[in-house]
């Protein structure tokens, strides 16, 4: 009875170490937002249903959040904007203004150009603070018809001057550049969108816009997602003396026109990495990412690459899995 025992207590041990490596593994994650870093923990926001919402201590041990929007729940101007949406977003992105976090999120259904994005802000990010409460905002822009920019994807980036400017795009129209009311997280009056990649429904979306020294770099993806292993996602970049644009490649060719200088593509377990977003955190610059992972049924996982640049141009290198 004594060795029955025994047997028993180092099978427990040994399931209860199974369910903690099961907890610690990398949390499934597309299109990661922005990592923003608030009341001592790391944030982001990727597509889920509400919103999934993801915090961690140390960027390595993440812990999922309640999402944004309640089940079944969502804005009621999408209802009327987006027919037959069912409350999963795509793509967020996020960035702290005026005291508060501006949340911009996309509305679509597959394949469709009738897309809108929409803004939600809250004071804090933490679901514990008495003071946490997304108010949204409404509509930022939209889309109806394949020669528009669908209305996806947003990534927003604030200037060295204060001023604050939104890519987004998908396929369709391509990749549109717009500068934000800091005010009201809406497009600012009277300037209009203008397209810097893409277009004539070419294999562009998931742009990021980035500033370093008198440069500003456009980077998106080519390529396909979602489609696990056999995802063919890949990075490419352009510059400009401007937020706005042309945005051209290390050979001078327009990313209008089919330009784009490869930064990143599969290799190794990075599988179809794509969605960059940047994290300028103690010195470092780290680019975060989604890659698909042939090791877990190509499901997609969060991982990170250090940003570097050389003779004017950025270089990413992979450095890890979220919880590597």
């Amino acid at each position: 009875m004594t060795r029955f025992y025994t047997l028993l207590l180092v099978l427990l041990t040994l399931l209860g170490r199974f369910a903690a490596q099961a907890q610690e593994a990398p949390l499934t994650t597309h299109d990661p937002s922005t990592i923003l870093k608030a009341a001592g923990r790391y944030w982001y926001f990727s597509t889920g249903n509400g919103i999934q919402v993801v915090s961690s201590a140390d960027l390595r041990s993440w812990k999922s959040e309640k999402p944004v929007f309640e089940k079944n729940t969502w804005p009621g101007w999408v209802d009327s904007t987006v027919r037959g949406f069912k409350g999963h977003f795509w793509a967020p992105d996020a960035i702290r203004m005026n005291g508060n976090y501006y949340l911009y999120y996309s509305c679509s259904t597959f394949g469709s150009p009738v897309s809108a994005i929409g803004v939600t802000t809250s004071p804090v990010l933490d679901p514990q603070s008495p003071s946490y409460r997304w108010t949204d905002q409404g509509m930022v822009v939209s889309s109806k018809v394949r020669t528009d920019i669908n209305a996806i994807d947003p990534s927003l980036m604030r200037d060295t001057d204060g001023r604050v400017y939104m890519v987004y795009g998908s396929f369709h129209g391509g990749i549109g550049a717009a500068e934000i009311d800091t005010t009201t997280g809406k497009l600012k009056a009277g300037t209009p969108v203008k397209t810097v990649a893409g277009g004539r429904q070419s294999d562009w979306e998931a742009a990021a816009l980035i500033k370093e020294g008198n440069f500003y770099y456009l980077f998106a993806n080519n390529g396909l997602c979602c489609k696990g292993i056999n995802s063919t996602y890949y990075l490419v970049v352009g510059r400009s003396s401007s937020p706005l644009g042309p945005f051209v490649d290390q050979s001078g060719r327009d990313l209008t026109a089919g330009g784009g200088t490869l930064v990143l593509r599969t290799e190794g377990n990075y599988l179809g990495p794509g969605h960059v977003g940047l994290l300028r955190d103690g010195g470092r610059n780290l680019v975060s990412i989604h890659v698909y992972d042939p090791n877990d049924r190509g499901k997609s996982k969060l991982a990170f690459c250090q940003l570097s640049f050389q003779n004017g141009w950025p270089i990413l290198t992979p450095e890890r899995f979220g919880t590597d």
